[in-house]
């Protein structure tokens, strides 16, 4: 075959399959991560959600693709970025084009909701634009998505002149205006926590100097209640120490013995015993919590029958709490599981015998919090 044949029929199958090429190049989409809302009522950030999805589906030459939000990356703090803060690459994954928004109540009509979202070019982490529409209702959001959605992705045909601009808006002032956070991915985060417990010490040891003694044992009993007041450490935008709490507890104990064969009479003692803790909520996912928590503790004696072998006596404890948020109640029921060490001793006036404890103890409670962080 000569050099001249099969120039022309490389260059006849070159025309053959350039109209398929030029068709696959028309037809390319451009994936869309759709990043969930910041905003007060959960009812509504699924239904604009929802019409979101479709929106971005029917623009020619994108789609959509939601970004999930149970297993964040380590440098994302949980429920994510502000939606005015460019998503992290690692959230965003592969996909060139991210959408975030946020829903606020109107101030004058609470039933009256503005939606803002932000447009974002993953290539270069920067804002493209952002618009906002306004609606009573989801019907009345579906009907104005569409134009919004396309005066929004025309920007991207128009180079870097969206965020550079002498139009740019005051995105902090803007998302300041709402009242509270809804994060979908969890229970809302704050600041304060304020909340209280009760239960009793299943398991209680003793030791006294002496075997002997009659304060050495093990069937000891104790009933407890306690008021508790918990502050984040730091802001969901500092990742791992955003999970810090420090606690602070006031618990009331009321030990009690049986007459024993030792013990001519039923033997009781109240103490007040102040703590400070430190807290890490290790799991936070849905509506569960999982925490542990490690601190010191002093001790006071409420009555006249015992004294402390300390002018500051001193123990330690440590444990976990485990809970969540029971729709519709606001706040956070758990439970508490601890053990407590004395590192001083305590003597009985009577008969000046002395022992030191050591105790589990498992509580029920409420917390309720204060403050959302944004």
């Amino acid at each position: 075959m000569s050099p001249n044949t099969l120039k022309k029929l490389f260059l006849s199958q070159l025309f053959l399959f350039l109209p398929l090429i030029i068709f696959a190049q028309s037809n390319r989409t451009e994936s869309v991560a759709l990043v969930p809302f910041w905003g007060p009522d959960e009812q509504f950030i699924k239904e604009f959600g929802e019409e979101l999805y479709k929106g971005v589906n029917e623009l020619q030459g994108f789609r959509s693709v939601i970004i999930d939000m149970t297993d964040l990356p380590e440098d994302v703090p949980e429920g994510g970025f502000p939606p005015y803060i460019c998503p992290s690459p690692s959230l965003i994954k592969s996909n060139p084009i991210a959408l975030t928004g946020e829903l606020t109540p109107d101030p004058d009509d609470d039933e009256f909701w503005h939606l803002r979202l932000y447009l974002w070019e993953m290539a270069d982490t920067r804002l493209v634009f952002s618009d906002e529409l306004t609606a009573y209702d989801r019907d009345e959001c579906a009907a104005a998505l569409p134009g919004m959605l396309d005066w929004l992705f025309s920007w991207l045909k128009k180079g870097k002149s969206g965020s550079g601009s002498d139009t740019d808006i005051d995105y902090a002032s803007l998302y300041g205006q709402g009242k509270q956070v809804f994060i979908t991915t969890s229970m809302p985060l704050q600041w304060l926590y304020v909340g209280g417990r009760a239960g009793w010490t299943p398991s209680r040891i003793q030791t006294a100097p002496d075997p002997d003694k009659r304060y050495g044992f093990q069937d000891f009993h104790s009933l407890n209640a306690a008021l508790s007041v918990s502050a984040a450490v730091a802001p969901e935008s500092v990742p791992f120490f955003s999970r810090f709490l420090v606690q602070a507890d006031g618990i009331f104990n009321y030990d009690f013995h049986p007459k024993t064969d030792k013990i001519p009479a039923p033997f009781t003692t109240m103490s007040i015993s102040p703590a400070v803790l430190l807290k890490f909520q290790a799991y936070r996912h849905g509506n569960l919590l999982f925490s542990l928590f490690g601190g010191a503790y002093t001790s006071f004696a409420l009555d006249n029958k015992t004294k402390y072998g300390s002018s500051f006596p001193v123990g330690w404890t440590a444990g976990a709490t485990f809970g969540g948020k029971l729709d519709p109640i606001p706040g956070i029921f758990f439970f508490d599981v601890r053990f407590s060490m004395d590192l001083f001793d305590t003597w009985v006036k009577a008969d000046q015998e002395r022992y030191r404890r050591s105790a589990v103890t498992l509580c029920i409670g409420y917390e309720f919090g204060f403050m959302t962080k944004k």
